[in-house]
């Protein structure tokens, strides 16, 4: 079972996006402002830096206040933050072999070390080892989101991160096996943009690894980092002041988008119902014109008619012949079955339609109560997660 995640997504964030400044990378301790004017002190118990792979990442514990009512530093709770691109050889190197490639070759000029997840993951082994915490979750931003996956699948970390790469094709075949599965769908959760190609990259199609989430982006223009359109919605600052006062991350969701396509769905079900009845009376008319032929036809083969030699029995024949079935006194000249299996089809249409159209009020209603719309949704119920 995996760890819990404890913290909020932006105090994960906060993590994400502060391993990549060295001076905090080296620092013992350092505090986090958050965007509701609350703080929190960090302790860094263990730092990453290797430099044949060109891998950052620490360890930090959280100061929280214990039942003494004194403020310690929690090492159940430690969090794990690796490091993203940073450098031009982390993108041409482990961006461009390790993860886009999805090979697990060598990327290291030293031939005692492999390439950046497995370095990490050796890291992260040793670190546990020596403080055993009962709770440690993990985090990181592009790569670092990449290697925080691979360490969270691996050690059964909880993992929240952001604009996250899939590196599927890293893992050993028995955790792919559990990718897809679904173990981890609750247990790691990544939030990207749309504008990201990196965030949505799938590996050539790869299974996702947990869960990932479109989230609410500001309008920060990265310029020429955007990389002509292509990643424009990658970088840290594409997410900040996208966080709700709880510290949620916000969704790219319009609730009353949906309350409108809902809405919609009120014009479809009306010209369904329309179809059908105007095919109902389609059917009608067909009866009374058959039926009116048919009289017409022994009124002309009567006593004294036209073709009074000709029988009833001469005529149903040529109307048998004609019609494509006799159905409840009356001679059909189309298929019956295919209306009828048309009305079924449409009644079962309009009844999944409205079922559709009710959830989708009634979550649209659910999500609007809450201030942050479903980005508070997630963060009270991935709680334990």
């Amino acid at each position: 079972m995996a760890t819990k995640k404890v913290f909020t997504d932006e105090e994960y964030f906060r993590l994400s996006e502060i391993v990549y400044q060295d001076k905090t990378l080296n620092a013992k301790k350092f505090d986090i402002s958050l965007e509701n004017g609350s703080k929190r002190s960090w302790k860094v118990v263990a730092k990453l830096n290797d430099r044949p792979t060109n891998t950052q990442a620490f360890a930090v514990v959280p100061q929280e206040k214990g039942k003494d009512g004194k403020l310690h530093y929690n090492y159940d709770n430690m969090v794990f933050t690796y490091r993203g691109s940073k450098e031009i050889w982390d993108i041409i190197r482990t961006d461009t072999i390790n993860v886009f490639a999805g090979s697990k070759a060598r990327t290291s000029l030293d031939r005692k070390s492999k390439n950046a997840f497995q370095v990490s993951k050796d890291w992260t082994d040793t670190v546990l080892k020596k403080y055993k915490p009962s709770n440690p979750t993990s985090s990181g931003h592009s790569l670092g989101a990449g290697l925080s996956h691979y360490n969270s699948v691996i050690h059964d970390f909880s993992a929240t991160t952001f604009a996250g790469p899939n590196v599927y094709r890293l893992l050993p075949e028995k955790y792919q096996k559990k990718v897809r599965e679904g173990y981890y769908d609750k247990s790691i959760v990544d939030y990207t943009h749309n504008d990201d190609m990196i965030g949505n990259y799938e590996q050539m199609g790869a299974p996702l690894i947990g869960s990932q989430y479109v989230a609410k982006r500001n309008t920060v223009d990265v310029g020429l980092k955007g990389v002509f359109g292509a990643i424009p919605g990658h970088y840290n600052e594409t997410f900040e002041g996208c966080f709700s006062a709880d510290g949620a991350m916000e969704l790219k969701i319009d609730t009353e988008g949906i309350i409108r396509v809902a809405q919609d769905i009120d014009r479809v079900l009306h010209e369904l119902q329309q179809a059908k009845s105007d095919l109902e009376h389609i059917e009608e008319d067909h009866k009374k014109k058959s039926q009116k032929i048919r009289n017409k036809l022994d009124d002309r083969t009567g006593l004294g008619g036209r073709y009074s030699e000709l029988t009833s029995w001469n005529v149903d024949d040529v109307l048998t012949e004609l019609s494509t079935r006799y159905q409840n006194g009356t001679y059909c000249y189309y298929d019956p079955e295919e209306f009828e299996r048309y009305y079924q089809k449409n009644l079962a249409t309009q009844k999944q339609l409205k079922a559709f159209q009710a959830e989708l009020i009634e979550a649209a209603k659910t999500f609007r109560e809450k201030d942050t719309q479903l980005g508070n949704w997630i963060a009270a119920n991935s709680k334990g997660w």
